[in-house]
């Protein structure tokens, strides 16, 4: 499956635009968010030895609300993380995480929008409780290899990967807290999961918590 950036575009204008288009909104503010992506590795290990990666992650959404209940807040993480070429009993390449000390890993930039929908429950002034979902574009980009790496040939064949089989498609599911404790400043903790749904397309045989990322975040929500 190709990677079209044009239909991908406009489906994420799509998310966006279309809600603000049929109800009238509150926004809340701007949120800044803080957490780590906790990226599950199904492999064995002798295919990738590597544990689980904590990824420190950083991000900006705009939360609003619609409705007493109804919630939408699109958002952008950003994180980065390591991973080497492993090679499958099929003779094929996969990127996989890799220790810090790899001689030959690669860095990978990870970008993810998230435009979440939900519901919201106020309880008193200050406090709020939500429960959102939404599918997640994870676009995944190497930028720099090193050491024993081939530069350029191990980032194309990473980069394959991640765009091949629309695997930068996640679906998100989470809550979160949020607690004014100012005239115009929130405190928000979220927790949530990104389910990596295109293994149920792709092939891949390490099992469906392969590639699944738990986001723990904290943020701070600055009203207008």
């Amino acid at each position: 499956m190709m990677f079209n950036f044009r239909r991908t575009a406009g489906l994420l204008l799509t998310f966006i635009i279309f809600p603000a288009a049929v109800f009238s909104f509150n926004l809340e503010g701007i949120a800044i968010n803080a957490g780590n992506a906790i990226i599950l590795n199904g492999e064995s290990i002798d295919i990738s030895p590597a544990p689980a990666v904590a990824a420190p992650m950083f991000g900006v959404s705009v939360p609003m609300t619609f409705t007493d209940i109804l919630y939408f807040e699109p958002g952008l993480r950003v994180y980065s993380t390591s991973v080497i070429l492993a090679v499958l009993e099929d003779s094929t390449y996969k990127p996989v995480p890799a220790a810090i000390e790899t001689a030959n890993r690669m860095g990978v930039l990870n970008i993810e929008l998230r435009p979440e929908t939900g519901a919201v429950f106020n309880i008193g002034n200050s406090i709020m409780l939500g429960v959102t979902g939404a599918p997640v574009f994870t676009f995944r980009f190497p930028l720099t290899a090193y050491e024993d790496a081939v530069d350029a040939e191990h980032r194309a064949i990473a980069r394959q990967y991640y765009f091949s089989a629309a695997r930068f498609l996640g679906f998100y599911a989470g809550g979160f807290f949020s607690w004014s404790y100012g005239e115009n400043t929130a405190l928000r903790v979220k927790v949530g999961t990104n389910l990596p749904v295109y293994h149920i397309w792709d092939g891949d045989v390490a099992g469906f918590h392969d590639q699944l990322i738990i986001e723990p975040e904290i943020g701070i929500v600055w009203r207008l």
